[in-house]
């Protein structure tokens, strides 16, 4: 950043910069999208704001498809969600889920969705507004295949999942998906306001056809695209991503072992280094404690959950120590 900020921080969208093209081939690069397109903006909100204004270019009469426990950001389509071009599923609130996995596609509700009138899928790959809730993979399948036969786009929010949080670089691969766009954000900058819109090849070149417009001041900052590129590096270089798998699966497989009967702890949910803990009751209290002890947990709003996201770089000390810790103050609890 230093070594950027004695070159050139901000240009304007009028002018490019060598910086953007190195630091797109690489986000292209994990995404997939080698022969593909990306925008660098400020914030995640933007990212995904800017994939459905695209994705809505190329399908203008059709409408977007999504979960009802997602969020897509503080403003613009995403936020709004007009009814009249949005189809939200809740899929928590179905008959087929006898597995344990959720909805699978095979309930009344998703035989009524109007598959022939969505032309775009947008989904969060497993966060479900803070709550880490995965979609099961046959469900997403069977989604899928009906944006796909009319044609559609598969848009991915990325925001809170990508940049290695779930274990894999973003939450879609843990699905088998081939995305036409991504919004990535938070981690992609490491504290930074960056955020990109990556879109494939096959979605540029349609975009390429219509009339897209879209201009902000601090749209293709050199400054946010040199952080992406190192953010990359150092994650690639620091094997961060596996890292991040195999602490979340020590993380895991210590709090199962506290889950024992009479707990208030009772669910455990989580994929790689972003995971939800779900109370019977007094979260809010856990949290507190927590927070006394030195360690930053995030309570969902009218939820007995707490979310743990510790950074990519965190040492085993520390998630032991952790562990030490909420589990006396859940022993402690269950006592009185």
């Amino acid at each position: 950043m230093i070594s950027q900020l004695k070159k050139i921080t901000h240009a304007g969208f009028n002018y490019c910069n060598p910086i953007l093209e190195t630091a797109a081939g690489k986000v292209l690069e994990i995404t997939g999208f080698r022969d593909g397109k990306c925008e660098f903006l400020c914030s995640g909100s933007e990212a995904v704001e800017y994939c459905i204004r695209a994705a809505k270019t190329i399908k203008p009469d059709d409408m977007v498809f999504t979960f009802s426990d997602s969020y897509f950001g503080a403003y613009g389509e995403a936020a709004r969600q007009d009814s009249r071009e949005w189809y939200r599923f809740n899929r928590n609130d179905c008959t087929c889920d006898t597995g344990g996995e959720g909805c699978t596609g095979e309930c009344s509700g998703f035989s009524k969705i109007p598959f022939g009138k969505i032309g775009i899928f947008l989904f969060e790959p497993g966060s479900s507004s803070g709550l880490v809730n995965f979609p099961s993979e046959k469900l997403i399948a069977k989604i899928s295949e009906k944006i796909r036969e009319n044609n559609g786009l598969i848009v991915i929010n990325e925001v809170t999942t990508g940049a290695g949080r779930t274990g894999k670089w973003f939450g879609f691969q843990h699905y088998g998906l081939e995305p036409d766009m991504v919004a990535i954000g938070k981690g992609i900058g490491n504290g930074y306001p960056v955020s990109v819109a990556a879109i494939s090849g096959r979605a540029s070149g349609l975009l390429e056809k219509h009339h897209f417009h879209y201009s902000q001041s601090h749209q293709n900052d050199p400054l946010g695209a040199t952080v992406v590129a190192e953010v990359i590096d150092t994650i690639n270089d620091e094997k961060l991503v596996e890292r991040g798998r195999q602490l979340g699966e020590k993380l895991m497989t210590g709090l199962e072992i506290m889950r024992k009967p009479g707990s208030i702890l009772k669910e455990i949910r989580g994929r790689g280094l972003m995971i939800a803990l779900e109370f019977t009751r007094d979260a809010g209290p856990v949290q507190k404690e927590l927070v006394k002890r030195g360690f930053i947990v995030a309570k969902r709003s009218g939820h007995e959950v707490l979310r743990i996201d510790p950074a990519l770089t965190i040492k085993k000390k520390d998630i032991d120590e952790f562990m030490f810790n909420l589990d006396e103050i859940v022993t402690q609890l269950k006592t009185e």
